[in-house]
Order: structure tokens, then C-alpha cells, then sequence
């Protein structure tokens, strides 16, 4: 199967779960090279996801006309890759990684969009400020940064949907909701997602 039957097929699933709401698919990118990444584009797929931000830096280059989103977790030291590369940032989750992104974008003289990437299962080994620290960070965002909304990853094992619906619920009148992968995306969309991250479903399984 092409990239264009899956693409087909995902936006097929995206509208039947949506009923009439727009929902942005970014196609997660991570690890796939810069041709699969072109051919996507060709394709008529806009927007891509990335995990690492020095793979963002060079498929950017590579790729003239895509979009990008930073999806994974971000270090300090890689912030200079991302800022003014991605036109969203999904993973802040702390108040130091924000200052570091503020400080970097009002260098550059732009106003870097961002989503707070909140730990709505409590795990101890994923990135994503807890559902206590988030009204704190979440009044942080001023300046050369802008808050959009929240992203969730919920835990690999049992149902996603309280988890998707506790992220909804925390929200609190932020336009976008970035939740839902491959697997669960269209459980997530009925949830109240805007924003789907699929990777596996676009591009097929990994190598």
C-alpha cells in the first residue's frame, strides 16, 4: 500500500470520528527519511512530527515546504534546533525548558507557539509536568511564547480514554488538544482531540 492509500485511508477514519470538527494530523516523521518525508509531502501530507530536535534541524533543510512540529522531549541545549524550525512545540513541561524558549525565541524575534505536554497518568519515567504543576506553568507563558493548548501520551497499557478525557477536562478553554496516536487516535478525537500525532498508520511499522 502507498503512502497516499494510508494517508487516504487515516483521513477517511479522521472524518468519520469528527463529525464536522477540523482536526490537524501530523504525520510523526521520527526516523524516517528524508525521501519517505518527501513523498508524504507529494502526497498532499503538510504537517510532520519530530522526536529529536538535530533530526528536525537537517530534514528541514532537506525538505523545503513541510511543516514541522516538535513533538518529543526537549532539552535545553537542543532548544536552539527547534525555536523558529517548528511552528509548535507539543512538550513543554517545565519552567525552566519554558524561560529557555522564550529566551531563544525573542532572540530570533518571533513568537514561538507551544502546547504543555502534561503526565496525565503519573508515570514516573515519561516526560510531562504533573496535573498539580500545570496551573503555574500554564501563567508563565507571556511574551515571545504563547500557550495553545496541552498534550498528553497516556500509558501504553489499558484504556486511553479517561486519560484523554482527563487532559479535555484540565484544559479549560485552551483551543488544542494534541492526544491520540496510531492506535487510539480516533477514541481521542471523540474525546475532544484537535490535534492526532500518527506515525505507523501513515508510514507503516519501523525497521
Amino acid at each position: 500500500m502507498s503512502f497516499s492509500d494510508r494517508l487516504a485511508e487515516v483521513r477517511r477514519r479522521i472524518d468519520a470520528a469528527a463529525h464536522g470538527r477540523a482536526i490537524t494530523l501530523v504525520a510523526v516523521s521520527k526516523t524516517q527519511p528524508a525521501s519517505a518525508v518527501k513523498e508524504a509531502l507529494a502526497a498532499g501530507q503538510e504537517i510532520f512530527g519530530e522526536n529529536y530536535a538535530q533530526e528536525l534541524r537537517d530534514k528541514a533543510r532537506e525538505v523545503p515546504g513541510a511543516r514541522w512540529h516538535f513533538i518529543g522531549p526537549l532539552q535545553r541545549n537542543k532548544v536552539k534546533y527547534v525555536v523558529g524550525t517548528a511552528e509548535l512545540i507539543h512538550s513543554v513541561d517545565s519552567m525552566v525548558l519554558l524561560q529557555e524558549i522564550a529566551e531563544r525565541a525573542a532572540k530570533l524575534g518571533i513568537v514561538q507557539r507551544c502546547l504543555i505536554q502534561v503526565n496525565v497518568g503519573g508515570e514516573p519515567q515519561k516526560s510531562g509536568c504533573s496535573v498539580d504543576e500545570l496551573p503555574a506553568l500554564r501563567a508563565a507563558f507571556a511574551g515571545a511564547v504563547t500557550l495553545e493548548g496541552l498534550m498528553c501520551i497516556p500509558p501504553a497499557e489499558g484504556d486511553p480514554v479517561p486519560h484523554f478525557r482527563k487532559l479535555r477536562q484540565i484544559a479549560a478553554g485552551l483551543p488544542q488538544l494534541s492526544m491520540g496516536m496510531s492506535a487510539d487516535y480516533e477514541a481521542a478525537i471523540a474525546e475532544g482531540a484537535t490535534i492526532v500525532r500518527v506515525g505507523t498508520a501513515l508510514f507503516g511499522a519501523r525497521s
